[in-house]
């Protein structure tokens, strides 16, 4: 019984370290691709032909740099032989120097040709890349584009870590997302926040719904809290370590009108993007605008709902406070203002309706829950006099 008993503890402790310990992170083997993985393109690319030094095959072998990326990463569009009529695959050069003997290599799909413009798609696929003695699995997925004499290449590139962390008395699974192309995950998003489409940032995702990481996990960017078990905290990546610390700041809370919701709140000290239904969402005290808001009718999972999306405020438009302690309105949505602009050019007049909400941001569309537009308005041109000179419906453009 003793001898079982050892056997036991000695074959959990062994599955233990085989799975890691609490804070260590790994690779993950077929990282999916995300809204945060990094975006990257090329723009103009050099003919440089065979070149075996290089590791370039084809005749017609294309060079470029992906520029997006924080990392030195260069591309090649190539082929296997040298008189290959068309791309075949690209190859990575994960050091910057152009060099591609041996660089992992990804196949391209050509597309025919429609109206001038030929299309090469790319993955989703998994390759490894080399950086400081480390074999990094990496998924591209992309394009590959010619129009006569152009050529370009759009790539998103998904590099993720995973493991597990300590948040107060529980442990939860956690991945952190490269957002920048540069195969680490320590890039910080720090004031003054300026969002786009692009944030090149990493981010942990925390698994708080079953470690499934559906819809449901805890997401924030490195450098801003992150909100788990209704407490916040910082998370701190070092190396292939991470850890997290329970941070005391000043704490509101948001309440929308709405069954289902996200928002992106720019702050002057924190960044971050918040959802949920009709409940209040702690946030840290702050002055925020608003960016990128989705507000939907219904919370029924697998039914359409209307919905209204907005830009949000934060070009140009106002702020709103949340106070420690203290419960604000998140001022996304309705009410909604509408106004027609107009212009006059050489005599032609353009007439424009636009929309925004209380805080002064732009509607950008509103749909019923069978996914149609409002019907668009009419518009009178009166005279001085009181007569009606003019009519028109406008046009969804």
């Amino acid at each position: 019984m003793k001898k079982i008993t050892i056997s036991f503890v000695l074959l959990m402790l062994c599955a233990s370290f085989a799975l890691g310990a609490t804070g260590d992170l790994t690779f993950m083997k077929q990282p999916p691709p995300t809204r945060s993985s990094a975006r990257m393109y090329v723009s103009g690319f050099k003919l440089a032909g065979v070149d075996k030094a290089k590791g370039l095959v084809n005749k017609n072998a294309l060079v470029g740099t992906l520029r997006g990326a924080a990392g030195a990463v260069m591309v090649a569009i190539d082929a296997a032989k040298a008189d290959a009529t068309k791309p075949e695959l690209i190859r990575l050069d994960f050091s910057g120097t152009g060099m591609f003997k041996d660089a992992p290599t990804a196949p391209i799909k050509m597309r025919p040709a429609q109206r001038n413009v030929t299309m090469g798609m790319i993955g989703p696929v998994v390759i490894n890349a080399k950086r400081d003695g480390q074999s990094i699995p990496v998924t591209l997925q992309g394009t590959y584009w010619k129009q006569g004499t152009r050529r370009g290449l759009s790539l998103m590139m998904t590099v993720v870590v995973e493991g597990s962390c300590k948040f107060g008395t529980k442990t939860y699974p956690v991945r952190i997302i490269d957002g920048n192309g540069n195969l680490k995950f320590a890039d910080a998003l720090k004031p003054p926040f300026r969002p786009s489409t692009m944030m090149p940032f990493d981010r942990v995702m925390v698994g708080t719904d079953d470690g499934k990481f559906s819809s449901g996990a805890a997401t924030a960017y490195i450098g801003q809290p992150i909100f788990i078990d209704g407490k916040l905290y910082s998370v701190d990546i070092s190396g292939m370590k991470i850890k997290a610390a329970a941070m005391d700041v000043a704490v509101g809370s948001v309440k929308v009108d709405s069954p289902r919701w996200n928002c992106t709140l720019v702050g002057k000290k924190y960044f971050l993007t918040v959802s949920g239904g009709k409940e209040a969402i702690n946030v840290p005290a702050d002055e925020y605008q608003t960016a990128n808001y989705t507000l939907y009718t219904s919370n029924t999972p697998g039914k359409r709902s209307a919905y209204i999306r907005g830009y949000g405020s934060y070009r140009g438009g106002k702020s709103f406070t949340v106070s420690s302690g203290k419960t604000a309105a998140l001022p996304i949505g309705a009410p909604i203002e509408a106004t027609v602009t107009s212009s006059n050019s050489k005599g032609k007049v353009r007439m424009n309706l636009l929309m925004k909400d209380s805080l002064g941001g732009r509607i950008s569309s509103i749909a019923n829950a069978a996914g149609q537009r409002p019907a668009p308005p009419s518009i009178q041109v009166i005279d001085k006099a009181g007569k009606v000179v003019y009519t028109a419906k406008l046009g969804y453009g």
